[in-house]
């Protein structure tokens, strides 16, 4: 068992250092305006507005996984893949972002960032089916349902999001950060200690 919980350690460790690594190259691809007064600042909206998505997004996306992650009791090859999968498909956010930022808000651009979106919400919910699979009695049912629906729900969006590009480039982004109502906090229907990951 000690050996399962050390595997784990090393496992959560290795994620949160990804999970730094993608935030740290998104900030450092965010560049100051190239003038020195408050028009040059207000011209880097898309900049602003792609990057705060973005942010508050892996946020989000680090406080669900490490909520999810602590009903593993240890380190399974699906978990393993799944969650590769997963910081792989956030890996793409500091590209799609600084990209999107780059073409004001363009068709394209903003297909490909809610795809990843998308990519990383489908593999988070095969990391969420392992980890729950653990402790398949960790959880009130209830409770669980809620947590599928939930997920459910944000994998339809970011899949309209992504794919409905009629939709106006603003209603599109809105979508997107539709997460921050559902996911902000990773247990809303029960009490969880966040810093106890198993």
């Amino acid at each position: 068992m000690a050996k399962a919980k050390d595997g784990l350690a090393r496992f959560y460790a290795l994620s949160d250092g990804i999970f730094a690594v993608i935030i740290t190259v998104m900030v450092l691809a965010f560049k100051p305006p190239s003038g020195h007064n408050l028009q040059a600042l207000l011209g880097l909206w898309p900049d602003l507005i792609s990057y705060a998505v973005s942010y508050a997004f892996i946020a989000v996306v680090w406080l669900n996984h490490h909520a999810t992650l602590r009903h593993a009791q240890y380190l399974t090859g699906t978990l393993a893949l799944a969650n590769f999968a997963n910081l792989f498909a956030i890996s793409f956010i500091p590209f799609t972002t600084a990209w999107l930022a780059e073409s004001e808000l363009a068709t394209f651009p903003l297909t490909l960032y809610a795809s990843v979106f998308f990519l990383v919400q489908a593999t988070y919910m095969v990391l969420m089916r392992e980890s729950y699979s653990h402790r398949p009695d960790g959880m009130d049912p209830r409770s669980r349902r809620r947590h599928w629906y939930r997920a459910w729900i944000m994998l339809a969006v970011f899949f309209v999001a992504a794919l409905v590009a009629v939709i106006p480039p603003f209603l599109r982004l809105g979508l997107l950060a539709s997460f921050l109502i559902l996911y902000c906090r990773p247990d809303p229907f029960e009490k969880t200690d966040l810093d106890s990951p198993a």
